[in-house]
């Protein structure tokens, strides 16, 4: 949208008048009247016409022009809408004149191009020379940001304007050195230029689907081979009929060498000065035997975006109908048969007109030209005309809904951020981008480092690990029960089979074992690793306060007492007594050694061992609170 920034008396520069609808208009979908009027439909007598009820994704709205058939063609010059007609600013006031180009990095537009040039002067009351300048502020959301504005004068006429304080008057983020100025090569121009006219589009492809009076699915529209008369009668009022071979306008996607979509279309570049239209109608477009869902017809017709629906009788039409990502708006025609009463009141004749009503989806914007009142079109180049102004209006007012433009958008910003890429390298650097936060880690990856940094004190020997570090783990949700895989087996001389801390039994080292499963070597916890590596009565007492299991549920091992005590951790298990009381019960005591001997791993050894491992923890037990009876 255009600016005038009131600094001095107002400039008017010669520019295009716009016919641009704003989008804060409210969205609809439209639909006819419920006017009654007097006609006969071609197929079925029918005395009114009134709309249906429709499915919710379209909502009604009406807007009526006459109060009578329209037949005259002064009805039907219609002006073109929602589209950016001043996008020809570069190409009009800019490409021809030297200028500069500003590019850069901006924290709310993000990456920007300006072009700004000196565009006369004018001469105010106190015969003061006031001096225009306009610019073009390109940014990935669109419409571009342009206008005029009155500033300084040059130093001299050799000298630059001063830029950087006519970019702080665009806006106060376009400030030197976020924008670096280059020359604008004729490279570059053609570049811009492209980029602003990328939606003034000229060329416009429509899709036409015939509907049988007995069909109502996409599949039955989509197979038609056979037409009717109303149909046939229709194209031809529609456009002319090309040979798609020995055509050389635009063919909307259709192959003109081979044949492949077909060897006829239908085609129109008469009835709006400087707009061609290519329809794809689905009769014409190969149709495939083996094929209920005819995907050559759908692959043209449904990435259209307007869709002319013939229906030889009228029929209630849903947008829903058709699966499509792109349909958003679409004509229903029909014919009509009425009858013409002569000047005494008597009925000598009938003719054809076409009953016309437009369905759109949610989030299209209003857009012209209205529906007549009734929505008949008794005369055949009106109804051209008003069929031509919809279907341009209405893709252009499809564009801006969320479904088309965000895609657009994204486009859009890629190549302006490619051209700034190109011309200016370090770009990215103007503005970073602010710091992230850090990562948050998941509890898996918090249990995988806690678990490492014991497992590579097992592996290499030496103290626990820094316990700022684990108390920074535990805190943020690391689990201080995940088990700690030992590096080794642990070899006790004259070690027991069944377990990893009996020294009445000689036998080989449990790796050997082929009875037991490698996961006993696993360890329940990191209380148990620190046990292992160290009498450090503070560091167990640390853990306990975080929550660590001191009798774990692994049937495998003991209580971390007895673990202590068969690692002669003489100061842990006094810790371990002090703040777990259940671990000063000898019968807890002998009862979590008997269960670690009677585990699924060590059943199938013979009773007598288990009798002896059951007797070496009572006399574990017993000698250990003797000693500690001496001390106290």
């Amino acid at each position: 949208m255009s600016a005038i920034h009131n600094y001095y008396p107002p400039y008017s520069p010669t520019s295009p008048t716009s016919t641009f609808v704003d989008d804060s208009e409210q969205s609809y979908g439209r639909r006819t009247s419920d006017t009654s009027i007097s006609v006969t439909s071609t197929f079925t007598a029918a005395s009114t016409i009134t709309s249906q009820p429709y499915l919710p994704i379209a909502e009604k709205f009406y807007s009526p022009t006459s109060n009578a058939f329209i037949n005259s063609p002064t009805h039907s010059e219609y002006p073109i809408e929602h589209v950016d007609v001043e996008a020809i600013w570069y190409r009009k006031y800019f490409i021809q004149k030297q200028h500069p180009t500003f590019i850069g990095i901006t924290e709310s537009y993000g990456t920007v191009i300006v072009s700004l040039m000196l565009d006369g002067t004018t001469i105010n009351n106190n015969r003061d020379n006031i001096y225009w300048y306009r610019y073009i502020l390109r940014k990935k959301e669109s419409p571009d940001d342009r206008g005029v504005l009155a500033g300084p004068p040059p130093p001299s006429p050799l000298n630059d304007p001063p830029w950087d304080v006519l970019l702080r008057m665009i806006s106060r983020e376009l400030v030197q050195p976020r924008l670096k100025k280059l020359i604008t090569t004729p490279e570059l121009s053609e570049k811009l230029l492209a980029l602003d006219e990328d939606r003034l589009q000229t060329t416009y492809k429509v899709g036409v689907l015939y509907c049988a009076p007995s069909q109502t699915t996409e599949e039955e529209w989509f197979s038609n081979t056979l037409t009717s008369d109303a149909f046939s009668d229709f194209l031809e009022l529609l456009g002319t009929k090309v040979k798609l071979s020995e055509f050389g306008g635009f063919s909307g996607g259709l192959d003109t060498k081979t044949n492949e979509t077909g060897d006829y279309s239908v085609y129109d570049d008469e009835t709006i000065k400087n707009y061609e239209i290519m329809y794809h109608v689905s009769t014409m477009l190969p149709y495939e035997t083996s094929n209920k869902y005819q995907i050559t017809r759908k692959r043209h017709i449904g990435n259209d975006i307007v869709c002319i629906i013939f229906q030889d009788v009228a029929k209630p039409f849903s947008p829903s109908s058709i699966r499509s990502q792109f349909l958003h708006v679409y004509v229903i025609v029909s014919p009509v048969v009425f009858e013409l009463d002569d000047e005494f009141g008597g009925r000598t004749s009938t003719q054809i007109g076409y009953r016309v009503e437009v369905v759109c989806k949610d989030g299209v914007p209003y857009f012209g030209p209205p529906l007549p009142d009734p929505p008949i079109f008794q005369d055949s180049t009106s109804l051209r005309k008003f069929l031509v102004a919809t279907i341009i209006n209405g893709q252009n007012a499809a564009w801006k809904t969320p479904k088309l433009s965000e895609p657009f958008q994204r486009a859009r910003g890629g190549i302006i951020q490619d051209i700034a890429n190109k011309l200016v390298p370090f770009s990215n650097e103007v503005a970073p981008p602010p710091p992230q936060p850090p990562k948050k880690l998941s509890h898996v990856e918090l249990n995988y480092i806690l678990k490492r940094l014991f497992v590579d004190r097992l592996k290499f020997g030496g103290v626990p690990p820094d316990m700022t570090n684990v108390k920074e783990l535990l805190e943020k949700g690391a689990n201080p029960n995940i088990r700690i895989p030992q590096p080794r087996p642990l070899r006790e001389k004259g070690g027991c089979q069944h377990c990893t801390f009996c020294p009445n039994h000689n036998s080989k080292p449990i790796s050997s074992s082929p009875s037991i499963n490698h996961k006993l070597h696993k360890l329940p916890n990191i209380l148990f690793a620190t046990i292992a590596l160290a009498d450090d009565p503070d560091y167990i007492k640390f853990l306990i306060n975080y929550g660590v299991e001191t009798m774990p549920k692994d049937s495998h091992f003991p209580n971390a007492f007895v673990f202590a005590a068969t690692h002669k951790r003489v100061e842990t298990m006094k810790c371990l007594l002090e703040n777990v009381p259940a671990l000063s019960d000898p019968e807890s005591v002998d009862s979590a050694i008997n269960d670690t001997y009677n585990s699924a791993y060590s059943r199938n050894t013979n009773k007598n061992g288990n009798k002896l491992c059951a007797a070496y923890g009572n006399k574990l037990w017993n000698g250990i609170s003797f000693a500690f009876k001496i001390k106290s």
